[in-house]
């Protein structure tokens, strides 16, 4: 998520301005919060990046690859990835344009490749969102249906699954391509950017905050994810209470067994639970701007804009995080995957190692077989 009010000219004081004009002196924003994001922001995408490489390497091992929700996690982990590199490339342009008064990364770009700049990136921040969507699915499915055949918990289901969730989002992000053109950013400094057309403007706003930014992006998501881990932990918890009251081995077993089998259902409840914590600032800073702009006064608008801006620079870089924290959240609760992790960095050390003076014949026979 971004910030809906300082993109495509809404608030800016560009040619697509609607609330800055020269009736009104332009207000000064606080720079506290574009520096901490501004600051931030190499540092949280240089270390998912790392983390994101690991995790996919990982849920690509022999051991992990045949699961059904490695595969949305593979796929989460390189569209977050492809997120982290986007915000870093808006980043910097912000900043060139934005404090430096000169052009930024896209002045060079035409209409063409401003609107599928700006289609793709949108596509890849809404699979972010509906993969983790997916991913809630798909433990309802495992926990509280473990004996039932459902092709969305196999391999091929899997990947059928998010190849039908990249042509859908594909679809709603179509108006990009018609709205979208490389239009002049600040007349004074003659930049340009990729901003919706003025005949759009209006009707772009509406489609990127509430349809895009708000439904699509977080409420849907949240709905969907909230639910769907109500449904889990119920289940969790219920099967927990009824094993107490039982006193025997097998059930102690099958107790085991079934705790074994939550632990990666743990690991992707908490995935799932960040992206909402993580979203939930920006999103609740964006509400308060826009009911403002609803019901207040011009000046009780762009007040309350100028007041909470540093705070929405700051939530964008928490926003951040959601893109970041995946691999070490599997660090800290799936312990298969540290395993394998770990097996990743020693299997060359224990290889090395096997082949000395006292190996048998049989050890090597094994080793290359």
């Amino acid at each position: 998520m971004e910030d809906i009010y300082a993109v495509n000219g809404t608030w800016n004081n560009g040619s697509n301005n609607t609330y800055f004009s020269s009736d009104y002196p332009v207000p000064v924003v606080p720079k506290w919060g574009f520096w901490a994001k501004f600051l931030s922001t190499p540092l949280i995408v240089l270390i998912g990046l790392m983390g994101n490489v690991l995790s996919f390497i990982v849920m690509k091992t022999k051991p992990l690859r045949h699961k059904s929700y490695s595969h949305y996690l593979c796929a989460l982990a390189v569209f977050d990835t492809l997120t982290l590199i986007i915000r870093q490339a808006e980043s910097v342009d912000e900043y060139l344009v934005s404090y430096r008064k000169t052009s930024g990364i896209f002045h060079n770009f035409n209409d063409s490749s401003c609107k599928l700049y700006n289609f793709t990136v949108h596509v890849i921040t809404l699979m972010c969102s509906w993969l983790v969507v997916f991913m809630a699915v798909e433990r309802v499915i495992a926990v509280c249906f473990p004996f039932k055949k459902v092709n969305f918990r196999k391999e091929t289901g899997a990947a059928a699954a998010i190849a039908i969730l990249f042509v859908i989002v594909c679809l709603t992000q179509s108006f990009r391509f018609l709205m979208i053109e490389h239009t002049i950013y600040d007349d004074r400094n003659n930049i340009r950017d990729c901003l919706a057309a003025q005949d759009y403007i209006e009707i772009y706003t509406s489609l990127d905050v509430y349809f895009f930014l708000w439904t699509l992006v977080f409420v849907l998501p949240v709905i969907f994810i909230i639910v769907c881990n109500s449904f889990v932990l119920y289940h969790i918890f219920r099967v927990r209470k009824d094993l107490h009251k039982e006193d025997n081995y097998l059930t102690y077993r099958n107790g085991r067994a079934r705790e074994r089998r939550h632990r990666s259902t743990w690991m992707l409840l908490i995935v799932t639970f960040m992206y909402i914590i993580t979203l939930l600032p920006l999103f609740t800073l964006s509400l308060i701007v826009d009911v403002t702009i609803k019901v207040g006064s011009l000046e009780t608008a762009r007040n309350t804009y100028v007041a909470l801006r540093p705070y929405i620079d700051v939530s964008v870089s928490v926003s951040l995080l959601n893109y970041a924290a995946n691999f070490f959240i599997y660090v800290l609760s799936g312990k298969r995957f540290r395993f394998e992790l770990q097996k990743l960095f020693t299997k060359q050390r224990v290889i090395t190692r096997s082949f000395t003076a006292r190996s048998t014949r049989e050890e090597l026979f094994r080793y290359g077989s």
